[in-house]
């Protein structure tokens, strides 16, 4: 049982870390991002504007990272309190 919760740890590590790359792999949590709108203005000109949008961007030094260390740090610990367990299931002693 502590070997499959550590896996599971494990796996949910390795998946908060693959979020926080497909997110946008910004250092710091966002909350807005800055996004460029090209538009005409009355003139007809072509004018940039910056316009924030709102949209939640993990960051890996103040979430992903802790977080996954916690859960590896978990899964380091179930593992050492399961030794004896694996060390069982492999010599088949009791």
């Amino acid at each position: 049982m502590k070997i499959t919760a550590a896996l599971l740890a494990i796996a949910a590590a390795l998946n908060l870390v693959i979020w926080w790359a497909a997110a946008g792999a910004s250092l710091f949590t966002q909350t807005q991002v800055m996004k460029t709108v090209v538009s005409k203005d009355d003139f007809g000109d072509m004018v940039a504007k910056n316009v924030w949008i709102d949209r939640f961007v993990p960051g890996l030094l103040d979430l992903s990272a802790p977080t996954a260390a916690g859960l590896i740090f978990v899964a380091l610990v179930l593992g050492y309190l399961s030794r004896k367990d694996l060390f069982d299931v492999e010599t088949g002693a009791h």
